[in-house]
């Protein structure tokens, strides 16, 4: 039985690197996020409270890698989304990968946007340090019935991470480097085959630095305060990318200014096994993005039913995410509903989207220790 999840594991995670080298996905509206989940979308958006994912640390809270004390690998992270049109039209996503394939779709559904999503996080941790690759693609688009308007994102970015425990664990510091490959933007051009997603836009590669703090003070539910640098001293682009994705590249990415995060989150046990944890995430404190204040802000609550259920809700500023997340010894599968905010106000505000997560990992201790850090090993 072990021989054959872990055929299954390395199957899917060879699948997912040959889909995402094809070219799926979607832009986030927050850029210093490079790796969201489906778990953290159904939670409102959350990153930087969730602690038991050894890729999200790495990029999202590198302090709670001092967690991971004992050897944990998690060799596929697999998400893949799409928005309620792309799924209403389930026989065109075969063409989707390819724009110039999907622009009779499109142009058969003028003023509907379309998008998806789909990558993969291999990730390693022991002793409070942390290792990765994260690669990913995004994107979405429209037809007006004689142009395609497009945005795309591809990332390649290995990381590498430490976190130490520090006070008896009261206190946690963490900091990771991300060697960031990207290829994004956004284009225009004529409704026909020759379209490609990645044509026409910007790319460059970089070293991106992120540090953080944690809090978890001893009282009754254990609360604990995050606080998160990302891009620390800036992130520059340089010319180049360790895989070049661009067709026709239209010049160097923009420069990303420093950024702080925080949340601040908690547990109850409601009864037996079932327990709440509480979450609430603000980003882009510093302002350096044109982010509204209501959308900066998150609230999440995640339902431990059981070592292996859980039900999870979320808000980020009006709109509305849930998820269920379905955990064995050796794997985790979450489905998500959640709503982005759509760069095409005139057509959409928000983009209602369904994801999955599927993950395998090994570790020294397969127990399902829920505490009030948020989300237990």
């Amino acid at each position: 039985m072990k021989a054959r999840s872990a055929g299954t594991g390395i199957f899917l995670m060879i699948a997912a690197q040959f889909f995402a080298a094809e070219g799926f996905a979607l832009p986030y509206s927050y850029p210093a996020v490079r790796y969201m989940s489906p778990l953290g979308e159904s939670l409102g958006g959350m990153t930087v409270p969730i602690q038991d994912e050894t890729g999200n640390a790495l990029f999202n809270n590198p302090a709670a890698l001092a967690r991971n004390t004992q050897f944990k690998a998690e060799p596929l992270n697999l998400n893949i989304d799409g928005n309620m049109n792309l799924f209403s039209n389930i026989s065109s996503t075969t063409s989707f990968p390819s724009l110039g394939g999907f622009t009779g779709t499109l142009n058969a559904n003028p003023g509907t946007v379309f998008s998806g999503g789909f990558g993969n996080l291999t990730a390693v941790s022991f002793g409070g340090l942390g290792a990765g690759i994260l690669i990913q693609d995004r994107v979405r688009g429209y037809s007006d019935g004689t142009n395609v308007s497009y945005q795309s994102q591809s990332a390649f970015i290995p990381a590498v991470g430490y976190g130490a425990a520090l006070a008896r664990g009261i206190m946690r510091v963490g900091y990771s480097i991300q060697y960031v490959n990207e290829t994004s933007g956004s284009a225009t051009t004529a409704s026909n085959s020759s379209a490609a997603w990645l044509s026409g836009l910007a790319q460059g590669k970089g070293l991106s630095h992120t540090a953080s703090m944690n809090f978890v003070f001893p009282f009754t539910y254990t609360p604990t305060f995050s606080i998160v640098a990302r891009n620390l001293f800036g992130m520059r682009f340089q010319p180049g990318a360790l895989m070049s994705r661009a067709k026709n590249p239209s010049g160097l990415l923009a420069n990303q200014e420093m950024s702080v995060d925080a949340s601040f989150n908690f547990m109850t046990r409601i009864s037996g096994p079932v327990k709440s944890l509480w979450y609430f995430q603000a980003v882009d404190l510093t302002g350096t993005t044109y982010m509204k204040v209501f959308d900066r802000l998150s609230f999440g609550l995640d339902f431990s039913l059981s070592p292996a259920v859980d039900l999870r809700f979320g808000l980020n500023s009006t709109r509305f995410s849930a998820g269920i997340g379905y955990r064995s010894p050796g794997s985790e599968i979450g489905v998500a509903f959640y709503q982005d905010p759509s760069p095409y106000a005139s057509i959409s505000a928000t983009d209602t989207r369904l994801a999955l997560q599927y993950k395998v990992f090994f570790q020294d201790r397969n127990v399902r220790d829920r505490d009030a850090e948020g989300r237990g090993k």
